[in-house]
């Protein structure tokens, strides 16, 4: 953003009156390094300072406080540029070096009294509950953006009649670098506010209806595995009881609040003990295969990213056919991106997977939260026999930044 304002600053002024391709082949590139100089000191230390006092505004109670203060920081930060990037320019063109250090001292001088007595008088109000926190921040940004402008306009009617004219020069470069920093600031503070929070509109529906899917597991177990066990318990009281471990395991793992990710090894262990549970009502009718050697167990994904897509090969390919079938999952890994690619078989031509697009379209729209549009997730059929998903996702893991 910065170097794009830099580009416009310089091409703006070609259509006027003495620019031309005289100014473009002499001057042009000399102008746009200087202001792209400029403009990048007051974008880095701008950055600098927000960085340095993250951690305080997010402290503060009000989004629109935060706003304002950083807006004003930024602005103090272009004052502050500005009048050395001036004071430089006169020293290096010969001005007199004594008129602008005493000016720098003079400015410097006012502005260390007045932010060290408004910050003993702000805090001794904020001590002693006068005003709240906000307020406090608040007006001793206001404070110093206010004794900035004030000393400036002291020096200027401070100027001999013999500098008046650099003194009106130094007044419309500083007041014409505030305007535009002011106006640009404001436009690229309200984007990146209504970014955040319309990426956090995206997030929090994403959670509520990873929460939803997550729910739809519970009745399907409730009420089926429940049963199953029911009947192992006088026969094969063993099986019962590692099916009552696996019932409790996965169902602590689906009643947890939703992570913002979870490891492939997490996500495969809730898929073996949902296929496990399944196994017991269906019995040799659900044959599974796996072939996942290839991916890393640390790589991270949504959570409640395959065992959906599981339960709807079982409940969609394997439950309504009479002789079972066979869910092969396979992943491949190729440094970068991971496949997984879950296949089962289709009872018969005329059979639709309704059940398939809810679970796929929740599933779509949190991989578009996690990873943009670096992840697909695609459907195939092949000659209405086999149904298969395909799942491509960006490696990630916990070093990834």
């Amino acid at each position: 953003m910065a170097e794009l304002l830099a580009f416009i600053l310089v091409l703006a002024p070609v259509t006027q009156s003495g620019y031309g391709l005289t100014y473009i082949k002499e001057e042009f590139l000399h102008d746009l390094a200087m202001i792209s100089l400029f403009i990048q000191w007051v974008t880095l230390v701008s950055l600098w300072l927000l960085c340095l006092v993250r951690r305080q505004l997010c402290q503060l109670e009000s989004d629109s406080i935060i706003g304002i203060v950083s807006f004003l920081l930024i602005l103090i930060v272009t004052f502050a540029v500005s009048e050395l990037a001036y004071e430089l320019q006169e020293y290096m063109s010969s001005v007199e070096a004594g008129r602008i250090f005493a000016h720098q001292k003079f400015q410097l001088k006012c502005f260390f009294i007045s932010a060290i007595v408004s910050l003993i008088i702000l805090v001794f109000f904020y001590h002693y509950q006068f005003i709240k926190k906000e307020i406090a921040v608040l007006s001793y940004v206001i404070i110093l953006m206010a004794t900035l402008i004030l000393i400036d306009w002291i020096s200027f009617f401070k100027t001999e009649p013999s500098l008046y004219h650099h003194a009106l020069k130094h007044q419309w470069f500083v007041w014409r670098n505030m305007g535009i920093s002011a106006i640009v600031n404001a436009i690229a503070l309200r984007y990146f506010y209504i970014q955040f929070h319309w990426k956090k509109e995206i997030e929090t529906s994403a959670n509520a209806r990873a929460q939803a899917l997550q729910a739809r597991i519970r009745p399907h177990f409730l009420f089926n595995s429940m049963n199953s066990i029911a009947s192992l318990i006088r026969f094969q009281p063993d099986k019962a009881e590692q099916a009552v471990l696996d019932f409790a395991d996965l169902f602590r793992a689906s009643l947890v609040d939703i992570k913002t990710t979870v490891t492939f090894q997490e996500e495969f262990t809730l898929c073996r003990q949902y296929l496990n549970i399944e196994t017991l009502r269906l019995g040799e009718r659900l044959q599974v295969i796996w072939e996942i050697d290839k991916i890393p167990v640390d790589a991270l994904l949504p959570p409640l990213s395959l065992q959906p897509l599981l339960e709807n090969a079982v409940y969609h390919g394997i439950q309504p056919l009479t002789e079972g079938g066979t869910i092969s999952i396979t992943g491949q890994f190729d440094g970068k991106y991971i496949k997984l690619t879950i296949k089962n078989p289709l009872r018969n031509s005329h059979f639709s997977h309704q059940g398939h697009h809810i679970a796929q379209d929740n599933i779509r729209q949190r991989l578009q939260v996690f990873y943009g549009s670096l992840a697909k997730l695609n459907i195939q059929k092949e000659d209405d026999n086999w149904y298969q998903v395909n799942l491509i996702i960006p490696y990630r893991n916990q070093s990834f930044s």
